[in-house]
């Protein structure tokens, strides 16, 4: 097993933390760290109790509130094991999943997203060459130009021609077929030094129609649950493969013109019937 000098950022609910260490695992890679985050979202309990306890006292507390699994339900757990059907290393996302055995070591945490300093604290200690953004919303621009180690990101969509929120439907309605790109983060929205980009063939799952009709914000849900993570995957396969003895603090890239591109936003749910459909390879009205 090979040790990459990467630490991974890992939501402990986040499916696509789980997909890139699982193919890693298949292609004999463990990471060197894997910082196994809950991620709560902005919490006002912790937020009273620093005013009133102050910064050591809430943080102690902190670490022990933990997230309850979220529930899915049957609808998508069997739209997610038709989408896995097709990928070619399949996940099992609705089950216990040991991060160890992906890593040297785990390091268990609780935050509220990537402003909470506790956080960005542990990232500014972390020796690791990489780290690998996984999920928790937005990277702050002043950790990102101090913290001595390297973010990394996959992006569902070709830069800079896709940028923004729902990329990969923004990219299979304007382009025919899903993309991603990988790049080292800076402060602005998807616009970091790219390392490589890759389109994918366009997906074809008619067997999803009669899901859409019934629930097509359950399949949407569902997609970026069991589709979008494995395409993520892949292309972290392929950066590892342009590295050298495992060394993605200093890939090949080339920078972006933030002036470039389109910038997208989150889809509204109307627009969902026509982005799954052509997603399942049917663009028939409804």
């Amino acid at each position: 097993m090979t040790t990459l000098d990467l630490c991974v950022v890992a939501d402990r609910f986040c499916m696509t933390s789980r997909t890139y260490l699982t193919y890693l695992g298949a292609q004999g890679f463990r990471v060197r760290r894997v910082q196994l985050v809950d991620f709560t979202g902005p919490h006002e309990s912790f937020r009273w109790r620093r005013a009133r306890w102050g910064a050591w006292l809430t943080s102690s507390s902190k670490q022990r509130f933990k997230l309850a699994p979220r529930q899915w339900s049957d609808e998508q757990k069997a739209v997610s094991a038709l989408l896995q059907s097709r990928v070619r290393i399949p996940v099992n996302y609705f089950e216990e999943f040991d991060f160890g055995e992906y890593a040297e070591t785990v390091e268990t945490f609780t935050a509220e997203d990537y402003d909470d300093p506790d956080l960005l604290k542990r990232l500014h200690r972390e020796k690791a060459g990489a780290l690998l953004y996984t999920n928790g919303g937005r990277v702050p621009g002043g950790f990102l130009s101090t913290c001595r180690s390297r973010m990394i990101h996959i992006h569902p969509g070709v830069v800079p021609h896709v940028r923004g929120s729902d990329c990969l439907f923004w990219s299979i309605l304007t382009r025919g077929r899903p993309g991603m790109s990988c790049f080292y983060m800076n402060a602005g929205i998807d616009t970091g030094d790219i390392i490589h980009t890759r389109e994918f063939e366009s997906p074809s799952y008619p067997e999803l129609l009669s899901h859409i009709e019934r629930d097509p914000s359950g399949v949407y849900s569902s997609i970026l649950l069991a589709y979008d993570p494995h395409l993520r995957a892949e292309m972290l396969l392929d950066v590892v493969a342009k590295s050298r003895d495992g060394d993605l603090r200093s890939l090949a890239c080339t920078k972006q013109n933030p002036a470039e591109g389109r910038n997208f936003y989150w889809m509204h749910p109307r627009l969902y019937p026509v982005a799954l459909r052509k997603f399942a390879g049917t663009d028939a009205a409804r």
